[in-house]
């Protein structure tokens, strides 16, 4: 994709450098599948992503934004941030906003196209560099004073890995900040049907042009034999890109990451998640899907 030389820098990177990141087949089946399937969806991501379009969810990045923001007042500059698979700017934009300046690394050129649009319409000037989360860390050592991930980890086939290759990337009295993935279930069965329902239902609401195309994938699935490298049938894109998003992230293995880096746990948190508000309002009772977020600081 051309860019204007109006809109922020982007920085385009080979894509088979970008794709392996020296890891394994499964790793780079997984960033190639991500690079595919917001190929299809970029245009539509804001108005069916909860996280996005939810005004409580939105309103839980403000407050930790403003959160760090408040430890950063000493700073004799702009605060520098790093923004790990930032797709169309959900959190990027918020840390613009606030007069920070913000790097954002997606490997998707098209998501990356649609927050390039929205920063330039509200005169902001982010560095976006176009290329898998891992390789763009094992290829800088700048240091940031916030390092984050929106609704990112469970896109990652090694997610304590880079968790902890961006840990490394955290200044003294700097922020790691991760927010919007999903917890390991307590109740696989009963979280899968419910998560089935709610999606079935923010589809029709959302996205209906998606829905009976939906369902025939679903179908699909069922008579697909199991991809034996992944351990799951494999339809389409989607299917890999959101690797963890049914199993969960292991949020304690985070936190362990992080402790032995020296950080500071400054809040760890767990809550109910859904698409639809139907979902949302049911969920704050059973907890079957729940997100969960991780403030934590490097000392000075």
């Amino acid at each position: 994709m051309a860019y204007p030389s109006a809109f922020p820098e982007l920085v385009p990177v080979d894509a088979s450098s970008g794709s392996t990141c020296g890891a394994s087949t499964a790793e780079a089946r997984i960033v190639a599948a991500n690079r595919d399937f917001y190929r299809e969806i970029a245009e539509k991501y804001d108005r069916y992503e909860s996280c996005v379009s939810s005004a409580y969810l939105q309103a839980i990045l403000d407050a930790d934004l403003d959160k760090i923001h408040s430890s950063c007042t000493s700073l004799e500059r702009r605060p520098q941030c790093l923004d790990c698979g930032g797709g169309t700017g959900n959190l990027a934009l918020k840390m613009l906003a606030r007069g920070w300046d913000v790097t954002v690394v997606d490997v998707s050129d098209e998501m990356l196209g649609v927050l390039s649009k929205k920063a330039v319409t509200r005169g902001y000037s982010p560095k976006l560099i176009n290329n898998a989360i891992a390789q763009f860390l094992t290829t800088v050592s700048d240091a940031f004073d916030l390092v984050a991930f929106n609704s990112v980890l469970h896109h990652l086939y090694s997610f304590a890995r880079i968790a902890e290759m961006a840990a490394t990337r955290v200044r003294p009295g700097g922020f790691f900040y991760s927010n919007f993935d999903p917890v390991i279930p307590r109740y696989p069965f009963w979280t899968r049907i419910f998560e089935s329902l709610d999606i079935a239902a923010a589809k029709l609401m959302l996205d209906s042009r998606d829905f009976m195309p939906g369902i025939w994938r679903r179908t699909r699935k069922l008579f697909r034999r199991r991809d034996s490298l992944l351990s799951r049938s494999v339809v389409s894109a989607g299917d890999l890109a959101e690797y963890h998003a049914r199993s969960g992230v292991d949020d304690a293995q985070i936190l362990r990451v992080l402790e032995r880096q020296g950080f500071t746990i400054v809040e760890h948190l767990k809550y109910p998640a859904g698409r639809t508000r139907a979902g949302q309002f049911l969920n704050r009772r059973l907890r079957l899907l729940e997100n969960f977020k991780i403030i934590a600081r490097r000392p000075i």
